[in-house]
């Protein structure tokens, strides 16, 4: 009989707080009972520097208005006005307790890429 033992990262496994997990649980268990080999508990914040040195994200917005994140070989692409959208919902803005001000700034940033935006196209050759 073959023992097959696979690698694992679980997170607030044991923690008091299952909202704000303090740790992660990484080991090996046996693949055909889940039975843990071994385990050790790590802090968030040293298991996550790790995971994140050894990860190369990429966030791209391109020309036709698309924002693009890629990490690890995983992608996921939206439409910058369905952002802007999903971060205005009353919901994000109650989570995020958004102000006025913020909504302000946000705005001008906004309309300073909007006149960007213009100066990129009244530099594109006209066509014939």
């Amino acid at each position: 009989m073959t023992i097959v033992v696979e690698a694992f990262l679980d997170l607030g496994c044991g923690d008091d707080d299952s909202l704000r997990p303090s740790s992660y649980s990484a080991g090996y268990r046996l693949i055909e009972t889940g039975e843990v080999i071994c385990t050790v508990k790590l802090p968030v914040p040293i298991a996550e520097a790790a995971i994140l040195r050894r990860s190369k994200i990429s966030v791209i917005l391109t020309a036709g208005g698309r924002v693009e994140v890629s990490s690890g070989g995983s992608a996921a692409n939206e439409q910058i006005d369905d952002l802007v959208a999903r971060t205005l919902s009353q919901a994000n803005l109650r989570m995020e307790e958004a102000t006025a001000s913020d909504l302000k700034s946000f705005l001008r940033r906004l309309e300073r890429s909007v006149g960007l935006v213009k100066e990129a196209i009244a530099r594109m050759p006209t066509s014939p």
